[in-house]
């Protein structure tokens, strides 16, 4: 709580610095300083509004693009499936969002996985200690 009491009056005053610098500015070229002053805190107000809206854009797209492409790798895996036609082992990567057709590698008969569900039945063991 401390620290974020010392963030926020370190913020204040370095806005209040820009602040006074524009209107300073603008009364050398013989401006109001006070209008200048207050539109320079403003504008500070504005442009980091608008920045932070752009920071918060770009993390929250790269958060979407990086859970793509986690679902992406968690979709494909790697089996050894043999030939339909030769019966060797192949390693053929299956993706759960795709047709799985592969190539043997040995006799080149084009071939298809097909993904399969089974109910197995879920036990609890009698004694976990012998």
């Amino acid at each position: 709580m401390k620290q974020a009491i010392i963030v926020f009056l370190s913020s204040t005053l370095k806005t209040l610095a820009g602040a006074l610098i524009v209107g300073g500015l603008a009364y050398i070229l013989g401006e109001s300083f006070i209008i200048w002053s207050f539109a320079g805190f403003l504008g500070q107000f504005v442009v980091f509004y608008l920045y932070n809206s752009y920071l918060q854009y770009k993390a929250a797209k790269t958060i979407k693009e990086n859970q793509l492409k986690e679902l992406e790798i968690l979709s494909r895996i790697t089996f050894t499936i043999n030939c339909a036609a030769c019966k060797e082992p192949n390693q053929v990567v299956i993706n759960a969002n795709d047709e799985n057709q592969f190539v043997c590698g040995v006799c080149n008969a084009k071939n298809a996985a097909y993904i399969t569900a089974e109910a197995a039945l879920v036990t609890t063991p009698i004694a976990t200690k012998l």
